[in-house]
């Protein structure tokens, strides 16, 4: 009797297992919010995004998320602002600090000045007004009025270099 008592119970919990109320996934991305430990509630996170099928309504409920709205500027008159077009070649080694559509991978300038900065490093002058800096240690022997060029790296990074030399130098520009 016992037995069969206890089998009966036994089944009953197997069943009440597989007879659990299916959640939708917002139910289920509020229980894994709820989660004190971080890891654990990124793990939860996790096992509801790998299965979404499994949650009652999961299409409805994804289709309802709505995308962030776009964001104009707008200036006088309600016309989105243009910025005017800028020559490429001024803007050469700006586009970290402005957004350009424009990229050239090198340019040839003119040595107008060179100057040393306090640590030592080379401080050269364009003919188009820009100003680099040298970056690394690495010596190259240029003068006033040599036209050398100045070529994309990878990283960001420029290298000024001497036709005819094998060598180069890193440089950034200031203005």
């Amino acid at each position: 009797m016992k037995t069969r008592a206890l089998s009966f119970i036994t089944v009953l919990c197997a069943f009440q297992v597989f007879s659990v109320q299916a959640e939708t996934v917002s139910e289920a991305l509020n229980k894994c919010r709820n989660t004190d430990n971080s890891l654990k509630r990124l793990v939860c996170y996790d096992r509801v995004a790998k299965s979404l099928d499994q949650y009652q309504g999961a299409n409805e409920d994804i289709g309802t998320i709505q995308p962030f709205p776009v964001v104009r500027q707008q200036g006088a008159g309600n016309a989105p602002t243009m910025s005017p077009r800028r020559d490429a070649a001024s803007e050469f080694g700006l586009e970290n600090k402005k957004k350009e559509t424009h990229v050239l991978e090198e340019l040839a300038l003119t040595i107008t000045d060179i100057s040393d900065s306090l640590r030592g490093k080379k401080v050269v002058t364009f003919s188009d007004g820009s100003v680099w800096q040298q970056t690394d240690n690495n010596y190259l022997k240029i003068e006033v009025g040599q036209t050398v060029t100045i070529e994309r790296g990878v990283l960001g990074a420029f290298f000024l270099s001497v036709e005819g030399l094998n060598k180069r130098m890193k440089v950034k520009r200031l203005k």
